[in-house]
């Protein structure tokens, strides 16, 4: 029977991508489990105050654009002032756990750090060892008036200097957050036609390093967009990708059940995008992230 486990070859490759600096990890909501509250539960929280009248309650982007659209002048700004106030006062994790996904990747000691997550959690966890990291906003919606605040690396990204990329935005700049349906059409629309808003050093990263997604669900709207943009650069690296993305298996489904969406998974983000090697782990990110500290401090010693 088909493993839901890697095999040490697979662990191994991505261990010596690692050490060799080849690696950039993506964190996605699930890095924050436990921190703040999900999108899933924001959402039904909406849902029922603003009386959502279609069935997919738990869809963030949609529960979001309705609410944009029945609140009037604010328009979009509105979900996103409320995101803003709902997670003031959270975090930051708990980064006396090695295993805490934020502190993990940040002990990596990698130069690059992607997340569309609105938070600074990616920037503490890296800051709280002595390091220096700089952090960019990607632009991805102009606004009049409006400066987004860089701080643009005037060398390559590095161990000690490391860069965080916030894809999707942050707290402190609503403006700049990808939120509703019409922002993550709007962001994709963008970024795919402007030159500059995607950085050099960012798509280096993109095309030459093993891509390490973090918290992502292959059937979240960020997981989706973020995909249909990164394939470009992934396809165009000659030889195999590694590419590794967890999922967290159904507790209400059997194992035959599970192997079965395994495989239709792996299948799909390598015939839909055209991809040649992704690796997905059957598990929590919290699972996943446990593993690989173990792994890294083994392969270190």
């Amino acid at each position: 029977m088909e493993s839901t486990s890697w095999t040490e070859e697979e662990w191994r490759s991505l261990l010596e991508a690692i050490k060799y600096k080849q690696c950039t990890p993506f964190l996605g909501s699930g890095a924050c489990a436990g921190t703040v509250p999900t999108g899933r539960s924001i959402a039904q929280e909406w849902a029922d105050e603003y009386d959502y009248p279609f069935p997919d309650k738990e869809d963030l982007p949609s529960v979001a654009q309705f609410i944009a659209i029945r609140t009037g002048a604010l328009g979009s700004l509105t979900p996103k002032l409320k995101i803003r106030e709902r997670f003031s006062g959270k975090g930051p994790p708990d980064f006396s756990k090695a295993e805490e996904p934020h502190r993990l990747v940040a002990d990596l000691q990698l130069p690059v750090y992607i997340t569309t997550n609105y938070d600074n959690f990616m920037l503490t966890a890296l800051q709280r060892d002595g390091r220096t990291p700089t952090r960019e906003i990607c632009d991805w919606k102009p606004v009049v008036g409006r400066r987004v605040t860089k701080s643009r690396p005037t060398s390559p990204p590095s161990s000690d200097r490391p860069l965080v990329f916030h894809l999707h935005g942050v707290l402190e700049t609503p403006e700049t957050m990808v939120l509703t349906e019409d922002d993550y059409l709007e962001f994709l629309t963008n970024v795919s036609a402007t030159r500059g808003l995607i950085p050099p050093h960012i798509e280096a990263a993109l095309s030459n390093s093993c891509l390490l997604f973090l918290g992502y669900s292959l059937n979240d709207m960020n997981f989706k967009v973020l995909f249909r943009k990164l394939a470009w650069y992934m396809r165009r690296t000659e030889g195999t990708r590694h590419i590794s993305v967890q999922l967290a298996p159904d507790a209400n489904a059997t194992q035959e059940e599970e192997l079965a969406l395994l495989r239709r998974q792996r299948e799909y983000l390598e015939t839909h995008y055209q991809l040649q090697k992704v690796k997905i782990y059957w598990g929590t990110c919290a699972n996943f992230a446990a593993e690989l500290a173990n792994r890294w401090k083994a392969y270190r010693d």
